[in-house]
């Protein structure tokens, strides 16, 4: 393909210049001609015209044209517009004929040296500059090397002159090369600093040296930087309207027809654009023209190779736990007789039904899927690493042991008085070899250890009352007991040849009998009044929050019916809830979701009592805790002249919602939704707090600017931190009042769709994948919600990672089996009056592969696996893009 140039036989002459190869021996004698001319000529009169500011240097653009400028002079011209944009279209501007004023310098006094040292001592200088330029390879006709290609995806072409070639990897790029990708090709590139250019599709860029670094000009399409530490000098890369300069960091920057987009993964970056100039941190991004709006930067992480095996592994794991989930559980039990032998004093039970038939079909099926995929059997065998017990064989052993065992396994603790006893687990025997299997287990185990890890007992009034026993494992009349401790054992064995217990004269025994009624799947249920019983009996109520010391019980269920799951948690008090406890409100209506798209990745959302009473609860507990706390509140409130209680707690509704609905990248479109019944003064309020912290900060140079815009109907408020030296906001939190609602994001665009959602009806709760999730019981609203769905944000990264032609085929199956089988989730509670019930349907107890994902620290985990620090931070890096 024949590049159309401006001037042709210009570029062609430039071309043969390029191309000509130059011997050592003239450029020594360049060099010495040189010397000559430093050393001999008359010092050329440069005092007329000092060199000050752009005006300075514009004055000299016609001589410059005309190649009328001394050679020193030159280069310092050419150093400037090389760095200022706004010279360079100065420059831009002549050449093509405009008209412009040209400053005339008048005539000074000529000053001449002094001194012959200072002559000899410039005389150095100048050829130390050359000797400089010719090892960096600036002069005209020197071919340097800049880079090479290290690996390319798809065609790669070289155009040199009127020369287009494709090259391979290997190719050696020299000053003056331009590259070019092809259409759904990509291409890494290292320069000769270390530093790797990672160019995608349609790309096209030369490399350059001068004088203050090394330049990538861009010419078009999108490219990821990757810079390394520069020893001397900066590494720039310039478009037709920017300039982006860096010491040593990850950007981006795509170049298009519109203008150009500069955003930064990692470090520092500068871009100088027309009259402007910004200095972007980590998540940050600019654009140099109106025309071209900030976007996502999936683009530019959808290339690495450790995102395509995440979301590939993830994918592994997103069929499995679908597999597993299709695998029929163990039948309900609706009643136990292990129950009358646990402990009279138990206060924790559990029962778990046998998994032996669970355990052999998952573990055919991993077996199957880690056989099939290459992510899977890599992940398996790192986890295998290690002089450590395998994983596989204690899966091997966990299913043979549970297959002597009867259809449940019983675990309980007991507590007398404020000793808790040591744990008893109780199960049935089905089928004679357990004691040979065990006593083999105890051998192989003891090998390993000092001390036995097993004893199978005959008589258990036999034992030594010993500390530090192994597990004491007891058989008779098909009824297996064990515990660590030899008392615990006796008793148990006592219960089972007597059949005399008083568990079930307890009130806990009522509730677990309860619990096997309805049907038990997983059951635990745990005598919470017994737990807390030192802060109930002396009324101290120092270890727990006010309203905590009235609860009873606790009871959790796992059971699948009709195929369906379901997970329930009760709280249940002695009486109607208070304190802490009181804090969530009944099920009520939640508004603010209406705020939330269907596209949404996590919704927090809570109906609460009254703000101004939960303050005042809190207050209380930080009171009796800090004998302080009320002066330093009272200090707080006159240097603020905020009243917490009346100025910011009261202003508030019984709502509130959190959700990130958005790009996660390269900062989460988060969403903070409360519920307000006085905007007036809550706005006068977030002034003050404003006012005050800018009172104390100016003295250490931090800032906080408000502002207010109206658009239409509806007015904006925004905070932004920026130091007293830098115009540029380096954050930005945006609010404004709708309805009875404050909703805050990072930017106003995001309150503007949010809006707009809303009014056209497209929310998260009228959305079909929600309704979906919904329980079907006597309740019309929620008390609180957690919703996740990582679809929005694994689908258009998983998009991007396919449309790189970065992946395997088996990389392919695994990431369209993770959008495939990535489904929503949904766990909801109900505040009632004496208790506080969380259920879900998902997964189990609420939690799968979606919840993991979107429940890390500081944010959701999945950006976090496939970027690192870019969500937990204020703007950070993602991993390496290629292979390094």
């Amino acid at each position: 393909m024949k590049r159309v140039m401006k001037n042709e036989k210009f570029d062609r002459l430039l071309s043969a210049i390029r191309n000509e190869q130059v011997d050592n021996e003239v450029v020594a004698q360049a060099g010495g001609r040189v010397w000559n001319s430093i050393a001999g000529a008359p010092v050329a009169d440069l005092s007329s015209h000092k060199l000050r500011n752009c005006e300075d240097f514009q004055a000299l653009i016609p001589e410059y044209l005309g190649k009328q400028l001394a050679g020193g002079r030159g280069l310092l011209f050419e150093d400037h517009v090389h760095a200022c944009v706004a010279c360079r279209h100065a420059v831009e501007r002549v050449r093509s004929g405009e008209q412009r004023a040209v400053w005339r310098p008048g005539t000074e006094r000529r000053s001449f040296p002094a001194w012959r040292w200072v002559m000899a001592a410039g005389a150095v200088a100048a050829v130390a500059v050359v000797a400089l330029a010719l090892s960096l390879g600036i002069f005209p006709g020197q071919q340097v090397v800049r880079g090479v290609v290290q690996n390319a995806d798809g065609s790669l072409f070289a155009v040199t002159g009127d020369t287009v070639h494709i090259v391979p990897a290997g190719y050696e790029i020299r000053s003056g090369d331009e590259i070019r990708t092809a259409k759904g090709a990509s291409a890494m590139v290292r320069l000769v600093d270390g530093s790797l250019i990672e160019m995608g599709e349609r790309a096209e860029l030369s490399l350059s040296r001068e004088w203050k670094g090394s330049t990538i000009h861009l010419d078009g399409g999108q490219v990821i930087v990757q810079a390394a530490k520069q020893r001397t000098g900066r590494l720039y890369v310039a478009t037709g309207d920017c300039l982006v300069s860096v010491k040593g960091t990850i950007f981006s920057v795509n170049r298009g027809i519109k203008g150009s987009r500069v955003a930064v993964i990692e470090g520092l970056v500068r871009v100088d654009y027309g009259d402007r100039t910004s200095e972007l941190h980590a998540g940050d991004e600019v654009t140099s023209s109106p025309n071209v709006s900030t976007n996502s930067i999936q683009n530019e992480i959808a290339w690495s190779r450790n995102s395509a095996k995440y979301l590939a592994l993830l994918g592994d794991f997103a069929v499995l736990q679908k597999q597993l989930a299709a695998i029929p559980g163990p039948g309900l039990r609706y009643s136990s007789d292990l129950v009358s032998y646990v402990p009279d004093d138990t206060v924790v039970y559990v029962a778990i039904p046998n998994l032996a038939t669970t355990l052999g079909q998952a573990s055919q099926i991993f077996q199957e899927r880690m056989q099939q995929s290459p992510a899977l059997r890599q992940w398996w065998h790192q986890q295998q690493k290690g002089s450590g017990p395998k994983i596989e064989d204690v899966m091997d052993q966990l299913k043979t042991f549970s297959s002597y065992l009867g259809d449940e396994i019983v675990f309980a603790v007991g507590k007398n008085g404020s000793v808790y006893g040591a744990p008893v687990v109780l199960a049935r025997v089905r089928q004679p070899g357990l004691e040979a299997f065990l006593q083999r287990e105890n051998h192989q185990l003891s090998a390993k250890s000092p001390r036995p890890a097993l004893q199978m007992v005959r008589n258990p009034w036999a034992l030594p009352s010993t500390s530090g026993q192994p597990i004491l494992v007891y058989v008779k009349d098909d009824l297996l007991m064990a515990s660590p401790d030899v008392a615990e054992l006796q008793r148990a064995a006592g219960r089972a040849q007597s059949s005399n217990s008083h568990f079930a004269e307890t009130p806990l025994y009522e509730q677990i009998v309860r619990s096997y009624q309805e049907g038990a799947g997983w059951l635990l249920c745990a005598d919470m009044e017994q737990i807390v019983a030192r802060n109930v009996q002396t009324g101290s109520n120092h270890d727990l929050p006010p309203g905590i010391g009235d609860v009873r019980y606790l009871t959790m269920e796992h059971r699948e019916v009709g195929g369906k799951t379901d997970n329930r948690a009760d709280l249940t008090f002695a009486s109607e809830r208070q304190g802490v406890a009181s804090w969530l409100a009944a099920p009520a209506s939640m508004g603010s979701l209406e705020f939330v798209s269907p596209e949404a990745s996590m919704v927090t959302s809570a109906v609460i009592r009254n703000p101004r009473s939960i303050m005042e609860g809190l207050f209380q507990m930080l009171g009796s805790g800090d004998a302080n706390f009320s002066q330093r509140l009272s200090e707080f409130e006159a240097k603020t002249g905020v009243n917490v209680l009346d100025d910011l707690a009261a202003p508030l509704g019984g709502e509130v919602t959190m959700a990130f609905d958005g790009p996660m990248l390269p900062t989460p479109r988060w969403k903070l939704i409360c519920e307000v019944y006085d905007p007036t003064t809550l706005q006068a309020t977030i002034a003050k707090l404003v006012d005050s912290y800018n009172r104390e900060g100016s003295t250490q140079g931090r800032l906080l600017k408000l502002t207010k815009r109206k658009i239409g109907s509806q007015t904006y408020f925004a905070i932004t931190n920026s130091q007293p030296t830098n115009s540029q906001p380096t954050d930005e939190v945006d609010y404004t009042f709708v309805d009875s609602y404050l909703i805050a994001a990072p930017d106003r665009g995001t309150l503007s769709r949010a809006i707009q959602n809303r009014q056209a009806g497209y929310t998260l709760t009228h959305a079909p994948t929600f309704q979906a999730l919904l329980p079907s019981d006597g309740y019309t609203n929620f008390s609180a919600i957690f919703y996740h769905n990582i679809g929005p944000v694994v689908g258009p990264i998983a998009e991007q990672l396919k449309s790189s032609g970065a992946l395997t085929s088996q990389q392919r199956q695994s990431i369209d089996a993770l959008t495939g089988n990535s489904a929503p989730g949904l766990i909801y509670a109900y505040g009632e009056p004496d208790r506080i019930v969380v259920a879900s349907n998902t997964g189990f107890m609420g939690f799968d592969l979606g919840t993991l994902l979107t429940m890390g620290h500081n944010g959701p985990f999945l950006p976090q696996m496939l970027l690192g620090r870019a969500l937990s931070n204020s703007g950070n890096r993602v991993p390496r893009t290629q292979s390094q």
